[in-house]
């Protein structure tokens, strides 16, 4: 079983993977479920998100017995059985938590999830959530490891830029809260990657193959190029104009490729499509020959059109598309994008779009689309906790 459970994230990402895995004939531990079931987090959405349904939707994965929902416990829309929070000494347990990039619609909401286990942690209680590993990028690691010590040598220029623009304060205090508590948590280094995640790195998580796509050579370079031009201007709007752009986010975004007995999965952060690309070419993965298939495709920045064009889709197809916005702040999905989307495929060519909110624009421009055509939409229920996406359903 491979399963994505995408909250309502409003204008942001907020999602859990569930994976079926090995237990190699040891008795279960931690309140694992027998059946080995594992989860990774990715993103907090922002910050009102935790509260509003990420907290709830983490005790789901726990019962009162202290067992996790297991195969076959499913409600019949694929969601574990909704229960109790755990008691006392039975948390959630997440395998791995990832932070794709500092940007408040992504980190928001992981700053209270940590900042509840801190608190905690300094009142002597039990942790709410027990977490095996936590992978996050800093710019600053990621600048150094193209050009080793930049980031130091414009390090006051972004403390200038951090006092002054409130794109670069909120980014920066994001990050430097979430890389304190996951010292303090003892959850730094980025398990077992133990540095940067960027192109090429690789590990198994418990059945689960993790390939970090992105970011590439190329979104590297560009990153240290803003610092660079920083540094020899002397000029911290530099920086403030990078990260009010979102280029410093976009590019710093880490992009996973999740491969499973059961399914595959590219989540693509808010990278930009041409990166996105870049890594898989670099990794042999993309070629002339035919297109990069996978199961399910979370769209780069919930489908804005700023970053991908027509080719993105051409050389990437999936059974299920994903886009995580509300429509509400932004105008995201751009209708180009969905139309992009739509005409890279065949008229006969079956796969759905999933919207985790009601988007009116959105809906209007899909239902256009479809004339013909045998895609289907589906979109999140206003009573539904989350969007389930279980590998293995037929589009």
């Amino acid at each position: 079983m491979l399963t994505f459970d995408f909250l309502d994230a409003r204008h942001g990402d907020c999602f859990l993977v569930r994976w079926d895995a090995e237990q190699d004939g040891q008795a279960p531990q931690d309140g694992r479920s027998p059946d080995g079931e594992r989860v990774m987090l990715v993103d907090g959405g922002p910050a009102g998100v935790y509260r509003a349904s990420l907290q709830g939707r983490l005790h789901r994965l726990t019962g009162p017995d202290g067992a996790r929902a297991r195969r076959g416990g499913q409600d019949r829309d694929g969601d574990p059985p909704a229960h109790d929070p755990p008691r006392e000494g039975t948390p959630p347990h997440l395998d791995v938590v990832c932070l794709s990039h500092v940007d408040d619609d992504h980190a928001g909401g992981l700053v209270r999830l940590f900042r509840d286990m801190r608190q905690a942690q300094q009142d002597g209680e039990a942790l709410p959530y027990e977490v095996d590993a936590l992978w996050l990028n800093s710019v600053e690691e990621l600048v150094d490891q193209r050009s080793p010590g930049l980031s130091a040598s414009v390090h006051p220029l972004l403390e200038r830029a951090a006092a002054s623009e409130a794109a670069v304060t909120a980014s920066y205090n994001q990050g430097r809260d979430i890389r304190d508590a996951a010292v303090a948590l003892s959850l730094d280094g980025n398990a077992p990657f133990r540095g940067p995640l960027a192109e090429g790195a690789e590990t198994t998580l418990h059945d689960l193959d993790v390939t970090v796509v992105a970011p590439d050579e190329g979104a590297l370079a560009e990153l240290a190029e803003k610092w660079h031009e920083a540094r020899r201007r002397g000029d911290p709007e530099v920086i403030s104009a990078a990260y009010a752009d979102d280029s410093v986010p976009n590019l710093s975004s880490i992009v996973l490729l999740l491969r499973h007995a059961d399914g595959t999965a590219l989540l693509t952060g808010d990278a930009r499509g041409d990166h996105v690309l870049a890594g898989l070419r670099a990794l042999d993965l993309l070629d002339d020959a035919a297109p990069f298939h996978v199961d399910l495709l979370k769209l780069p920045h919930h489908g804005s059109e700023r970053n991908v064009e027509p080719d993105f889709f051409e050389r990437i197809r999936a059974d299920h598309y994903v886009i995580s916005a509300d429509g509400v702040r932004h105008h995201h999905p751009g209708e180009d994008t969905l139309r992009w989307l739509v005409e890279s495929r065949a008229p006969e060519d079956e796969y759905v779009v999933h919207l985790t909110n009601h988007i009116p624009f959105a809906e209007e421009a899909l239902a256009e689309l479809r004339a013909d055509r045998a895609f289907e939409v589906d979109v999140r229920g206003p009573a539904d906790q989350a969007l389930v996406i279980t590998m293995g359903d037929r589009p």
